[in-house]
């Protein structure tokens, strides 16, 4: 027999994914990060839609100040503009008619507070929202991929010790962690004025 037609290790093994797909191991990886970005995508959906007032109330508290200079003496510091400016870069309101700039303290003071009553709003709707998920099914696909992801490598390497090598076990998923992943917004602090 020929070396040229021995085939290698490797070769078999993409011979067999090409017909049977990538192995078990794989699958069930894929899985869990594919149940995980849904969940993420559901999730950026939602927030997109409850954030509509904050962007509306973000965009005109700017325009009303006709930039964010003229809302610093109503602010406790000068990190709260760094705040605004954060948000307005992160959210990119858009306003649907032009607005005018005033200088009236009393428009500028109550664009101000409500902005950040929707903004608190906001964050208690998206806690709520975010405890009342079901992750049962994202935590299951975790739980089974920690049971046996190494155990399925290890029958497609042959090789205990390659299995083991990487491999973490993923906690189960929580709201807190979906937080970290698409936050809450940041509060406005004010000066004496509220």
């Amino acid at each position: 027999m020929d070396d040229a037609t021995i085939a290698d290790r490797g070769d078999g093994l993409r011979e067999m994914e090409s017909r049977f797909g990538p192995p078990a191991y794989v699958r069930r990886a894929r899985q869990v990060q594919d149940a995980l970005d849904a969940l993420l995508e559901q999730c950026r959906r939602r927030r997109a839609e409850r954030l509509e007032m904050v962007r509306l109330r973000l965009g005109l508290a700017h325009a009303l100040g006709g930039g964010w200079d003229a809302l610093r003496p109503f602010l406790a510091d000068g990190d709260q503009l760094a705040v605004l400016r954060r948000l307005h870069l992160d959210l990119a309101p858009r306003l649907r008619a032009p607005v005018e700039p005033t200088s009236s303290a009393w428009a500028l003071r109550g664009a101000l507070q409500e902005l950040n009553e929707s903004i608190l709003r906001f964050n208690r709707l998206w806690r709520e929202f975010l405890a009342g998920l079901d992750l049962g099914p994202v935590n299951a696909l975790r739980d089974g991929y920690n049971r046996y992801y190494v155990l399925e490598k290890e029958c497609a390497l042959r090789s205990a010790r390659l299995a083991r090598q990487g491999f973490r076990p993923l906690t189960p998923l929580t709201a807190a962690d979906l937080e970290d992943f698409l936050p809450t917004l940041p509060t406005l602090r004010f000066g004496e004025w509220a």
